[in-house]
């Protein structure tokens, strides 16, 4: 942000919302709970679908593809999917994804109550199951929070970190269990149970009504515009660099666990779902204590102390053999895990505007689940040529690297005027209709500004442009008047008149403060100019031109 000491303030007169606050929403309740079904869901998928593996093949890279196929479609879809969450009616996206999920799951099942489930089948069916998940994971975060007040944000992430941990906790111990003392079968049919009562849920929640306005953007511009929203936020290029980073060397603790818990600690199923729920449950604790320690830490301090105890854990499961000295390094690992992801994503979710959050959320995960993916392929491609614990080893040294390359990372809170929308202000009259495919549209604004307010200027003006190309603006500029040194004209495009409009709702309370603060430089008399692009063919009488 560019003005600290106004954030500071605003921060400081925020009303403080408990962890459980949120939970006094009749909406949020319900789709907290759904989410948490799906999060119980996915967890037993990754963890039985792991062991199973480990007794339909031998090879730790087939074993450490199962992360591979529940992550993959991350990377491959959860962009989309976030684009699509941003256009289309929300409920009704997430019971379509929802419903493809429960067809993966009652697949999985058929397959493996006639014993005719196999190793390429099991990643084809879990690949499906993570498809679902990819296209509804933004729309999913995005839904279960829209329905709070802003400075519940934090507070609904720790929940949400509370619940996707809580079922990393009994998930796995539920279908290690389940494994052990049933057959594999039951697992998939709980999976499948658990997206019927999701889809039924869903199906009973009522979105907030949103007024009409302009009409929505294509897939295509949708895509355009979410990504130079993030290319052009400071905060959400830090947090994206900064996921990316850390997990991608965390995957491999994730991904070769299995192998820990059969070969190093000659543990069985059940054993693998103790292991997870250990990590599980050290997650829910340092949920639980989230939002005190965004008061009182900066959360880089978190990020390095997170990224620190995650490396420990994983040095601790290549080199120790002992369970109980492994299940204490994973509860840490649990606590480190929370400290980072969730961190970033409160950041995400709190320095993101409303027309874009869904897009947002969605790069988010694609960097997190992505670099999971990644991650899980070349640990285990890397632990079946030199070794698991020298695999391991090098992961624990890398994630201390990992905090090298982001120590400059900017990472911050976002508060109430960096994502409400402005009231818009500018009473334009048009000379003629302007149709909405006319375009480019070029604006052009002039500034007069004395020698000794230069500096202050050029901050503000240069801080309005990141928020206008953030919005929607192309090619911005500021020029200097070569004959009269105190004269600026500033002049940016648009790619229609459709765009400008989009432009202009797209403004923040931010935004407005700024471009109010940059409005008594302009030129006396002087209002912004828009010209329209008019090609010649357009006037009457005139042929086109070949």
């Amino acid at each position: 942000m560019d003005n600290s000491r106004s954030s500071s303030l605003a921060q400081s007169t925020q009303p403080r919302a408990s962890t459980w606050s949120p939970l006094r929403h009749k909406a949020f309740f319900w789709l907290w709970t759904a989410g948490a079904m799906v999060n119980l869901a996915i967890w037993m998928q990754t963890v039985a679908a792991a062991w199973i593996m480990t007794t339909l093949s031998s090879s730790p890279l087939m074993v450490s593809l199962v992360q591979t196929a529940v992550s993959l479609p991350v990377f491959l879809f959860g962009l989309p999917g976030g684009v699509i969450a941003d256009l289309v009616d929300r409920r009704k996206w997430l019971m379509l994804t929802q419903a493809i999920m429960l067809v993966a799951g009652l697949a999985l099942s058929v397959l493996s109550f006639s014993g005719m489930l196999a190793d390429w089948s099991l990643l084809l069916f879990t690949f499906l199951l993570g498809t679902g998940s990819a296209l509804s994971m933004s729309a999913w975060m995005v839904t279960i929070t829209s329905v709070l007040p802003r400075h519940q944000v934090p507070s609904a992430v720790a929940l949400n970190g509370i619940s996707t941990n809580a079922a990393r906790a009994l998930g796995p111990a539920l279908a290690g269990a389940l494994i052990a003392y049933w057959n594999a079968a039951s697992v998939f049919v709980i999976i499948a149970g658990c997206f019927i009562g999701v889809i039924v849920l869903v199906a009973t929640f009522t979105p907030r009504h949103q007024p009409e306005g302009l009409p929505p953007e294509s897939f295509g511009g949708g895509l355009r515009s979410g990504l130079r929203y993030i290319r052009h936020s400071a905060a959400m290029t830090s947090a994206l660099k900064q996921t990316f980073v850390f997990t991608l060397s965390a995957s491999a603790l994730w991904a070769l666990l299995p192998l820990v818990a059969k070969h190093e600690l000659g543990m069985d199923a059940g054993g693998y779902g103790l292991l997870m729920g250990f990590m599980g449950a050290g997650a829910v604790i340092g949920a639980f204590n989230l939002t005190a320690m965004y008061r009182r830490f900066p959360l880089r301090y978190l990020i390095v102390a997170g990224a620190i105890g995650f490396s420990l854990a994983t040095l601790a499961a290549a080199v120790s053999q002992n369970r109980v000295v492994v299940c204490a390094m994973l509860l840490i690992a649990g606590m480190s895990w929370m400290a980072v992801n969730a961190t970033i994503s409160t950041v995400v979710q709190t320095c993101s505007a409303n027309w874009v959050r869904a897009r947002v959320a969605s790069v988010y995960l694609l960097m997190l689940m992505g670099a999971m993916a990644i991650g899980g392929a070349i640990w285990g491609a890397l632990a079946q040529y030199v070794g698991l614990s020298q695999s391991l080893l090098l992961a624990a040294l890398t994630l201390v690297f990992g905090l090298l390359l982001t120590n400059r990372s900017q990472l911050e809170l976002g508060q109430e005027a960096d994502y409400a929308l402005a009231q818009p202000t500018d009473k334009l009259v048009l000379a003629t209709e302007v149709d909405h495919k006319s375009g480019p549209v070029s604006i052009e604004i002039g500034y007069r500004v004395v020698r000794a307010e230069r500096e202050a200027f050029l901050d503000t003006v240069y801080a309005v442009g990141k928020a206008r190309r953030r919005n929607g603006v192309q090619n911005w500029r500021l020029y200097r008047d070569v004959t009269d040194d105190e004269h600026y004209v500033e002049r940016f495009i648009v790619e229609s008149w459709l765009d400008y409009l989009r432009q202009n709702t797209r403004i923040t309370q931010a935004d407005q403060l700024r471009e109010l603060r940059l409005s008594g430089f302009r030129c006396d008399g002087q209002d912004a100019r828009r010209y329209v692009h008019q090609p010649r063919a357009t006037f009457a009488g005139d042929r086109p031109l070949l």
